[in-house]
């Protein structure tokens, strides 16, 4: 008997297959759709690395600025792919407690801006990688053994400001033609403080010229350091780094007012009205700092990292303390500076 279905029969049948089919599928598709939402759910979201940031200075300046823009450059984005702990301080006491706290939040690394910040940190921890964000002499402040190995858990960059201080010295003559008696203001709150006063001393013996050497400890003690500076009838001064680093403006306005000529290794001290520095560029120590820090995040050790140091470095004038001082700089001299403020 033949039972083949009419074609009608067949076509409703073939219809309700296919929606039947189409159904499954789609349900099929959610339920795969909210598996896979459930696995993403449930992975873990990225780590986001954490640095502890001991700064000897004051907040929001050039370099907090400075470095947090390198740092973006490399995709580091402060509160969203990186957190940043950011202490600040000019005492070494609380730089130690500060060192401390830091510690205690075990961070992937640390960064020491200036010595005694690196100091404390190197008290502070043997364990989590230290990033010297711009030390003057880490080899002779006794942070590493070397710059090309520096062992331990510590490296970055130097800015080798003990270095320059000579040049300084030299430059400050130019400006002065009859420069002989030159003070050298230095800290008492820095390791490095003997390394810039024997530079001083070697600058002083090759130019011919009598170096007086004032240390002190804090800012209040400026007008007197200027003090003493005068009654050895002092015609210029040379400023330690350190003291520029949250006193520029205040040290510069003194030594201004008192008519003596003045050079620094750091941008800030001309800015803040100093006569003249001769300095490692900072934007230079900023990214390469900051690079140090990426390639520490991204597994690199410490001891495997030479200390760098700067490449280039820049002179600056202000006119303005110039002509407060009665000085006509030479403009031969002028040419050669890689900014003049006026």
């Amino acid at each position: 008997m033949d039972t083949q279905l009419p074609d009608s029969l067949l076509l409703r049948h073939a219809r309700g297959f296919g929606l039947r089919r189409r159904a499954l599928l789609g349900r099929a598709v959610a339920t795969g759709a909210a598996v896979a939402m459930q696995t993403v759910l449930a992975q873990p979201a990225a780590r986001v690395p954490r640095i502890g940031v001991l700064r000897w200075g004051a907040p929001g300046d050039e370099v907090q600025i400075g470095l947090t823009a390198a740092l973006r450059v490399l995709g580091y984005r402060e509160g969203q792919t990186i957190q940043i702990e950011w202490r600040f301080t000019t005492r070494r006491d609380q730089a130690q407690a500060y060192a401390a706290e830091l510690v205690a939040m075990n961070p992937d690394l640390l960064v020491g801006l200036a010595t005694p910040a690196a100091e404390a940190l190197r008290d502070a921890t043997r364990s989590i990688p230290i990033i010297l964000g711009g030390v003057a002499d880490p080899v002779g402040a006794g942070l590493v053994a070397s710059l090309a190995r520096p062992g331990g858990n510590i490296t970055g960059f130097s800015t080798n400001l003990t270095g320059v201080v000579p040049k300084q010295m030299q430059l400050l003559r130019e400006a002065l033609p009859g420069l002989q008696r030159v003070a050298f203001l230095g800290s008492t709150n820095d390791v490095a403080t003997k390394l810039f006063v024997e530079q001083a001393q070697v600058g002083a013996r090759a130019l011919g010229i009598r170096l007086q050497t004032v240390l002190i400890g804090q800012p209040r003690e400026f007008e007197a350091a200027v003090d003493s500076m005068q009654r050895e009838r002092a015609q210029g001064v040379v400023v330690q780094p350190l003291f520029i680093v949250s006193q520029a403006a205040p040290l510069a306005g003194i030594l201004q007012q008192r008519q003596l000529p003045s050079v620094s290794g750091l941008r800030d001290f001309v800015v803040g009205g100093g006569l003249m520095s001769y300095g490692p560029r900072r934007d230079e120590q900023f990214r390469r700092t900051a690079s140090i820090i990426d390639r520490v995040l991204k597994g690199a050790r410490p001891d495997t990292l030479a200390v760098e140091q700067p490449t280039t470095f820049e002179l600056l004038f202000n006119l303005g303390t110039a002509r407060a001082l009665g000085l006509k700089i030479a403009q031969k001299l002028l040419l050669r500076a890689d900014e003049v403020i006026d």
